[in-house]
């Protein structure tokens, strides 16, 4: 169906007899939904036949006719089961294309339409109808002189430490070892998953002592679950399966996941040495140190710019008033957490701890999709009004950019974006980044105030 804006009456809009071949009528079916029904006129139908029996009858292989000498009558007959069933789809198709154009829809995702249980009448036309959801209507918030505090960067050395520990964390190595498991450490263990008319078995799959997932179940209590444990040990984790799960069998369903280890691996980190300093490319540990520092100091113009976006994103999301229905938000969850993880590996977060990240948005997928879906409709609408678009090179820049602040190939980062799905959101987050950007230009700025110190209790 059409991306464009959406009229709310109750049928099509009128056209001229000629450029109108279908009656469509679309009706409310809920927040959000539209039941769109579409009466196909016998004449196309059987035109349709017509075509599709004359391309049949030069070709078709009759038993005791050359090809496309065959009788037409014992052609319409011989094959009328397929051509029937090929007429249904061509002019299905047909209508939704004159639909999508016509009847400008402002939707989201495909229509919940189920080809094979239509039928083709024998005589007289043919009505069907579907569901689809569109996107909400709303206004506008004043999009001018929105008020924006500035903080100021503050470079302290224990963000430079912290973001050190980051760096160090990108070489890290694992060895097997007879000890307990301790957090950041992995096991490999068979799982086995239960739950009502739940029952899967992983062999040898690896965990990290950390929130994790398996099988898209979010494990955020697998920390406490594993720690401590040896091989031979045995853990388990209870958990309910999210409401977007990809297998809709599972979705808010109780499942267990009983954990039996087989080996552990202690997580090994480099020492802060200028041995480690070598190995990251520099002359020693102080170079290493004050390269992070210069980094942090070049970054913090962005921290402090998506500071102040942030802000506005919370002004729109409490400006602009629509409801969205659950169902939509747990649907599009998984986007969510693909905006999340594309956002994070931008912020040059390590892969182990993205991986936590996410674990631990997908506990609360709803509550997450819920903003971001807000987000999205709001951007997009004022995207929209500023005609705002975004090149294939600003998109292959920003990649090599999250390249760079995870210190790997540009060609790596982008396959593993397409292996999460999250290519696509590259582009939108540009957009909307440039939707907030021209906002930002257009606020009204003022420099917040450092918090006064606390004073020490006597």
């Amino acid at each position: 169906m059409s991306e464009e804006a959406t009229p709310q009456n109750e049928s099509a809009p009128e056209t001229a007899a000629e450029e109108k071949p279908y009656n469509v009528e679309v009706s409310d079916a809920g927040t959000l939904r539209k039941k769109v029904s579409i009466t196909i006129p016998r004449k196309l139908i059987d035109a349709k036949f017509s075509d599709i029996f004359g391309d049949l009858a030069k070709s078709a292989q009759v038993p005791g006719f050359r090809p496309g000498h065959a009788p037409r009558r014992l052609i319409e007959k011989r094959f009328a089961k397929d051509a029937a069933s090929d007429v249904r789809n061509a002019v299905i198709g047909e209508s939704l294309n004159w639909t999508a154009t016509n009847v400008k829809l402002q939707t989201i995702g495909e229509p919940n339409l189920e080809l094979d249980t239509i039928e083709l009448p024998e005589q007289g036309d043919l009505t069907y109808s579907f569901e689809i959801e569109v996107a909400p209507e709303f206004e506008l918030p004043n999009l001018e002189g929105i008020e924006v505090k500035q903080a100021k960067a503050d470079i302290t050395d224990q963000r430079v430490d912290e973001q050190i520990e980051m760096y160090r964390q990108r070489y890290v190595k694992y060895e097997a070892t007879t000890e307990a498991a301790a957090n950041g450490d992995v096991v490999t263990a068979d799982v086995k998953l239960t739950g009502d008319g739940i029952e899967q078995e992983i062999k040898d799959h690896v965990l990290r002592v950390a929130p994790g997932q398996v099988e898209g179940l979010p494990l955020v209590d697998l920390t406490t679950a594993l720690e401590g444990k040896k091989a031979g040990d045995s853990a388990s984790v209870s958990v309910k399966a999210p409401e977007a799960h990809a297998n809709e069998a599972w979705r808010g369903k109780d499942v267990t996941v009983a954990i039996a280890i087989k080996e552990v691996r202690r997580r090994i980190l480099p020492d802060l040495d200028d041995a480690f300093a070598t190995q990251a490319g520099f002359d020693n540990i102080t170079d290493l140190k004050g390269a992070v520092r210069r980094n942090m100091e070049k970054r913090s113009e962005y921290e402090v710019r998506e500071n102040m976006r942030e802000q506005v994103r919370e002004y729109l999301l409490g400006s602009a008033q629509f409801d969205l229905p659950a169902q939509m938000a747990d649907r599009h969850a998984n986007v969510a957490l693909q905006r999340q993880y594309v956002s994070l590996m931008q912020m040059g977060i390590p892969q182990e701890k993205i991986m936590e990240n996410l674990a631990e948005l997908q506990a609360r997928a709803t509550e997450v999709s819920r903003r971001e879906l807000k987000l999205q409709f709001i951007l997009g609408k004022i995207a929209d009004k500023m005609e705002l678009k975004v090149e294939e090179g600003e998109v292959n820049a920003r990649i090599a950019a999250m390249a760079r602040e995870n210190n790997r190939r540009p060609e790596k980062v982008r396959q593993d974006l397409e292996q999460q799905g999250a290519l696509m959101q590259i582009e939108d987050s540009i957009r909307e980044e440039k939707a907030l950007n021209a906002l930002l230009e257009k606020a009204k700025v003022t420099e917040a105030q450092p918090e006064p110190a606390k004073e020490e209790k006597k």
